[in-house]
């Protein structure tokens, strides 16, 4: 806990991650791998929670490509025998996590639909928060109390505009949405629980032009997206690592138990 007297005057320093260790979880591909970069070029140790192994060495070639310290490790974020042997292995290689970085969600995947309510069926609904919300629980409960016994710590989760828009929401992503805005809530209990050692907010991200919207996205719902964006473009993974290393870092003391719209002004 910092006391008044130690509050640090304003420095770019501040914005450093120096001597940290951070998880990302996703962070193979799209936004978690941007934002694992900006973690290491603002100083930080990275370890990168994916599935998909071929993704991970990917990743940490890059990463190590040029000079970043790095470890990926195979995670299923929904399984805590999973998730905390990606701990172990993050703490026996680095000996310390001071960031947790909750990444993984999406509004469809291999186990469930998006769809309007009446079309989907109980196990796309299930799913749907075991991914989105679930992997966020499961990966604090193994990883924060690390934090809570250092004295220090801060979470980031990944949720949505449309959590809390309702000019946002398609009848298709309803449930979606419904799991986002349990993130935020998760998001706001957690900060309160585990004041004052650990910071735990989140991003609520808008409009963001993913490689996943780039394959499934029609031009003409792309163009009505667009149109909805004051600053004239999409979102970019960049955006979002920005944003993370201000939230991670000394820079973003104050900032806690609250949200980030990262939305272009939609």
């Amino acid at each position: 806990m910092t006391t008044q007297d130690e509050v640090p005057q304003f420095s770019l320093d501040l914005f450093s991650l120096k001597g940290r260790v951070a998880v990302v979880t996703g962070g193979s591909d799209g936004i978690g791998r941007m934002i694992a970069h900006g973690f290491v070029d603002a100083g930080a140790s990275v370890v990168i929670a994916a599935r998909t192994q071929e993704k991970i060495d990917s990743v940490v070639d890059e990463i190590e490509a040029k000079g970043g310290q790095v470890l990926g490790v195979s995670t299923d974020v929904t399984d805590i025998t999973s998730v905390a042997h990606m701990r172990d292995a993050a703490l026996e290689r680095f000996g310390q996590i001071d960031i947790l970085m909750n990444v993984v969600g999406g509004s469809q995947g291999p186990t469930f639909s998006r769809g309007k309510l009446l079309e989907l069926d109980k196990s796309d609904f299930m799913e749907a928060f075991n991914i989105n919300v679930g992997s966020v629980f499961v990966c604090c409960h193994e990883i924060v109390p690390h934090m809570l016994k250092r004295g220090k710590g801060v979470v980031i989760n990944m949720s949505s505009i449309g959590a809390r828009d309702y000019r946002m929401p398609e009848p298709i992503m309803s449930v979606y949405n419904m799991t986002k805005a349990a993130v935020m809530h998760l998001t706001r209990n957690m900060a309160k629980e585990w004041e004052p050692s650990v910071r735990v907010n989140c991003i609520n991200a808008g409009h963001f032009l993913t490689p996943r919207r780039v394959r499934t996205e029609t031009p003409e719902r792309r163009a009505k997206s667009l149109a909805e964006i004051q600053v004239g473009r999409f979102g970019t993974p960049a955006d979002i690592a920005a944003a993370a290393v201000y939230i991670a870092s000394d820079a973003g003391a104050f900032f806690n138990a609250s949200y980030l719209d990262l939305n272009g002004g939609t």
